[in-house]
């Protein structure tokens, strides 16, 4: 009985070490995730998101949107590329109240190929940046959104 006590001790504290080890890392998160994804102006956040590092307009990304949008809150997005090596994605809208949407971390070696719904307060331009090879690679298109999805309208 000793044995099995012992052996249960053992496991309880390397488990209760590991939950305080990602209670601590999921604390970290939620910070980064409520600072880059609390209201702001696009140019702020942008600015803060990839300071001034260089981004190049790429087709090797495709942004797929519709050109109108009905509703703005159930507004459809396809983001697809070939490119290896894209490790993150980010999807901004410049007229949001937030303009960061949606940040993906991906492993390098999967094929990207998303799609979601996404909310648009008003028309605006949507911009994908994806981060290559350390890189920043940019691709954006226009909405014309008809009734806004973000409390707006």
């Amino acid at each position: 009985m000793a044995h099995s006590r012992r052996k249960f001790l053992k496991h309880s504290g390397i488990l209760a070490a590991g939950g305080l080890l990602l209670a601590d890392t999921a604390d970290g998160i939620a910070a980064r995730v409520a600072e880059d994804f609390a209201a702001s102006d696009f140019t702020d956040r942008y600015a803060k998101l990839f300071g001034d590092q260089a981004v190049v307009d790429s087709e090797s990304i495709e942004l797929i949107l519709p050109e109108i949008a009905e509703d703005g809150a159930v507004v459809p997005v396809t983001i697809r590329s070939e490119l290896d090596g894209i490790d993150r994605l980010y999807l901004l809208a410049d007229k949001n109240p937030t303009p960061l949407v949606a940040e993906f971390e991906l492993a390098p070696v999967v094929a990207v190929y998303l799609t979601a719904r996404i909310k648009l307060a008003e028309s605006c331009r949507v911009t994908l940046i994806a981060r290559c090879d350390g890189g920043l690679l940019r691709c954006s298109r226009w909405v014309n959104v008809m009734r806004g999805g973000c409390g707006s309208g």
